[in-house]
């Protein structure tokens, strides 16, 4: 525990700041989280690095994120330019299959091209919700972080039913409701002095409970993968919390989470 703290303090000192200044600083260790992110989800299939397929998934999975600046727009959405470049490198891994059969397959590829959506379009919900404003991002990070805190000190004082005992057995519904509850009221408190969404207080409650458990889905879903390939953590860059995909699980699914928010909130 004592490491786990000290790991996240010191990831705190580094990334709190960038994230504050936004831009290239943040793209940049963005794509670099990303591309280390990659090199765990191909340690954890045991499939080799020094590959044209971890250089096309790590260029497929940059292209969702900063795709925009090599195709002249810096819109703070999510356009065709960036996923035209991921779809570029989906076909040359395909056809991969052809030239390397020996050597990587269709399931192969199926994971790969799945894996860059998934951690493209995860950490490039920052760069959106951060170009909104810094006060928005942080409030989703709010959000997950009391999450993850709140779910696993109710779950230790009052938890008695597994969530999900085949995937995570610490996991209780009482910490999952519990979290998510608690969560609400921080986020309210923090909208209060900050407010960097403007909207009704039942529809802000909402939207926080849909994005506080989106994040726990996403963080049992990264269980599952690690359960699926036997594997304890998807890697060792943060000592005490695992690897980049450990680390960022919840944020992922919790910035989908967003980003269908934003497209509903535009819509009506």
């Amino acid at each position: 525990m004592k490491q786990r703290i000290i790991t996240a303090i010191i990831a705190l000192i580094i990334f709190l700041p960038i994230l504050w200044y936004g831009g290239w600083p943040l793209e940049a260790l963005l794509v670099l989280l990303a591309i280390i992110a990659v090199k765990e989800l191909f340690t954890m299939k045991k499939h080799p690095i020094r590959t044209p397929e971890f250089v096309l998934t790590s260029f497929a999975t940059a292209s969702l994120l900063v795709g925009n600046h090599f195709l002249g727009s810096n819109k703070a959405t999510f356009n065709y330019s960036p996923f035209a470049l991921f779809l570029f490198s989906a076909i040359l891994m395909l056809s991969l299959t052809v030239f390397r059969y020996d050597r990587i397959n269709f399931d192969d590829v199926a994971v790969f091209i799945l894996g860059a959506l998934y951690i493209g379009v995860g950490f490039n919900g920052i760069i959106i919700t951060r170009n909104i404003s810094f006060s928005a991002v942080l409030l989703l990070f709010i959000i997950i972080w009391s999450t993850d805190s709140f779910a696993y000190l109710i779950g230790r004082r009052f938890g008695k039913h597994k969530l999900a005992p085949h995937i995570s057995p610490n996991k209780t519904i009482e910490g999952s409701v519990g979290g998510s509850l608690v969560t609400a009221l921080v986020a309210l408190v923090f909208n209060f002095f900050f407010q960097p969404i403007a909207l009704p207080t039942i529809i802000f409650i909402i939207i926080v409970l849909f994005i506080s458990v989106s994040g726990q889905i996403g963080d049992l879903v990264e269980s599952s993968f690690k359960r699926y390939y036997k594997v304890k953590d998807s890697g060792n860059l943060l000592p005490g919390h695992g690897g980049v995909m450990d680390r960022f699980d919840s944020t992922f699914f919790a910035m989908f989470a967003f980003q269908i928010v934003l497209a509903l909130l535009s819509y009506y």
